[in-house]
């Protein structure tokens, strides 16, 4: 009696372990079927996804097409390019002020200017002549080399030496550009090369200036530094009317090198003018050099020395113009520094020496006083902060 007792307890146990095991078995299936549910319901929605990515891809491709098939594509200046239009620039500017100086150096011969005021743009003309022009005012025949000189250096502060010539945002500030260089700056320090970099910025800057707003933008900027230079050169020109000044100005200064400058800011090579060195009496080979003896003709001093024979009676009196240099861009990497148009410096050749008589320019100076000869301001800002200093004591402004 016990055992069948003890049996059917047995059996009793073992069946409801089984109908517990049954009913997990039935459990466990029923989350399997739902999470096999879920598992297909997650593969479609990963399969739409990436459906989807392809589709905004392809979007985002015909979009990128779209905007740079509509850019045009870049023509980067090349280096002879560059050093042919900036010898033309050159030789237009000194074209330029042998034609505009012929009256005032006839009422200098006449002794007439004796009799004139210095207008008051005199001092910003005076100040922007370089400290070895300082020294050379009493030169014979050196006015038209003074004054290339001075529209070189303008040329120089308003446009060749800013990160970018022109205005970008109609606001008429330096924001823009400050922002692209900070980019690119950025963008320098992470793992890129140069040359991306620089492929970026002649990218970026290429399609803002092809925006329908910069031709008007750039052709008002222009309009006021032709104004402002026209001022500047009055001073010589006091029978001119201003707007023939600045009709001729524009035409043969202006334009020229807004259109260099243009092509070299939106090079990925790094172009730039530099003027010569404080040593360039002693490295008078590495110059072009015109000598005032010969009415202005090259002396080539390629090859010379310091102590060459050939140089004993030559001597350095100032700079007339900036060198054009590059730096390019090869394998990821800036190159050395190369000139593609040597700077330029008056010589005089001569055992006598340079002679001496009164000078436009002396007259000028004397006319503003030491007071203003060092306190002349470069180009005047139409609106806008301050750019970065490229010579001491001047005042950026365009």
């Amino acid at each position: 009696m016990n055992l069948r007792r003890f049996t059917e307890n047995v059996l009793d146990s073992r069946q409801q372990e089984l109908e517990s095991q049954e009913t997990q078995k039935v459990q466990i299936s029923s989350e399997l079927d739902a999470l096999k549910k879920e598992l297909a319901d997650t593969q479609r929605q990963l399969a739409e996804a990436r459906t989807q990515n392809k589709s905004k891809s392809k979007q985002l491709q015909d979009a990128k097409d779209r905007i740079f098939g509509l850019q045009p594509l870049r023509n980067d200046i090349t280096e002879a390019e560059a050093r042919e239009a900036y010898k033309n620039l050159c030789g237009n500017v000194q074209r330029w002020a042998e034609n505009r100086l012929k009256c005032a150096l006839e009422d200098l011969d006449y002794g007439r200017l004796k009799l004139r005021t210095a207008p008051p743009q005199a001092a910003r003309f005076v100040g922007l002549l370089r400290e070895p022009s300082r020294r050379c005012l009493g030169v014979d025949q050196s006015d038209e080399y003074h004054v290339v000189g001075v529209i070189m250096n303008y040329l120089w502060l308003a446009m060749f030496s800013k990160s970018f010539y022109c205005p970008l945002d109609d606001a008429n500030t330096d924001s823009t550009i400050r922002w692209i260089d900070e980019l690119e700056n950025t963008m320098s320090r992470l793992p890129r090369d140069t040359a991306q970099c620089r492929e970026w910025r002649s990218e970026t800057l290429t399609a803002m200036t092809n925006q329908p707003n910069f031709k008007h933008r750039r052709a008002r900027h222009l309009g006021l530094v032709a104004d402002d230079l026209s001022s500047l050169l009055s001073v010589f020109t006091p029978t001119t009317s201003p707007s023939e000044l600045h009709d001729s100005v524009r035409q043969n200064i202006i334009d020229p090198a807004a259109d260099l400058v243009h092509r070299l800011h939106l090079a990925p090579s790094f172009f730039s003018l530099k003027w010569p060195a404080r040593t360039a009496p002693s490295r008078l080979e590495v110059y072009e050099c015109l000598n005032l003896a010969s009415g202005g003709l090259v002396l080539d001093l390629a090859g010379t020395n310091k102590g060459s024979p050939s140089r004993s009676n030559v001597s350095y009196l100032f700079d007339v113009c900036p060198g054009l240099f590059v730096e390019r861009i090869e394998g990821g990497k800036k190159l050395a520094l190369k000139a593609i148009s040597k700077p330029i410096v008056l010589v005089n050749k001569d055992d006598g020496g340079a002679p001496q008589k009164p000078t436009l320019v002396q007259w000028l100076c004397e006319s503003v006083g030491p007071a203003h000869q060092s306190s002349g301001r470069g180009p005047v800002r139409t609106s806008g902060p301050k750019s970065k200093p490229g010579h001491p004591g001047y005042l950026f402004k365009l």
